[in-house]
């Protein structure tokens, strides 16, 4: 009996370059150890990509709830920056995460964070936002139709222009 030989196809993949490179954003936040009642707050991420960034935001919410809320971060020079509205102090903690999208729709996004919400002097160093102009301004934008037309009330309303979904 005679064996026949097949030839052996092998095909070698070899990654290929795209214009834009072809890797998800990537997102590196050190979280804060816990924030104070009623004043607005100023969370960092070092946010880089292979192409360009197209969106950086800070997702949030009163722990326990259902749906998040979010800030557009923007672009300090070093970081991207978002201010969040401070936690009244029934909130107990917020959890919030980052999430960047490059100019090829890619997301990448950070663990979930918790941040308790503690009494002056108790939290040592609060992450609050020392712009007052920005901590006047905040635009939060919601992500669900059941949160209504209003922040929740969790949250210190002053200076934040909530934006429901339609």
């Amino acid at each position: 009996m005679s064996r026949m030989s097949v030839p052996a196809l092998v095909l070698l993949l070899l990654p290929v370059a795209s214009a834009h490179g072809d890797d998800p954003p990537a997102v590196e936040h050190q979280p804060a150890l816990c924030t104070v009642p009623d004043k607005a707050l100023s969370l960092c991420a070092a946010i880089s990509d292979d192409g360009n960034v197209a969106a950086a935001r800070l997702y949030f919410r009163r722990a326990g709830e259902d749906f998040y809320a979010f800030v557009n971060m923007a672009f300090t020079g070093v970081s991207y920056c978002g201010t969040v509205p401070g936690p009244r102090e029934k909130a107990k903690a917020i959890e919030y995460y980052v999430q960047a999208v490059d100019d090829n729709y890619q997301p990448q996004r950070t663990s979930t964070f918790r941040l308790p919400v503690q009494p002056e002097g108790v939290c040592e160093f609060p992450p609050l936002e020392k712009d007052a102009a920005k901590a006047a301004a905040i635009r939060v934008t919601g992500t669900n139709r059941k949160q209504g037309k209003k922040l929740d009330d969790g949250f210190n309303p002053t200076g934040v222009t909530f934006v429901p979904l339609p």
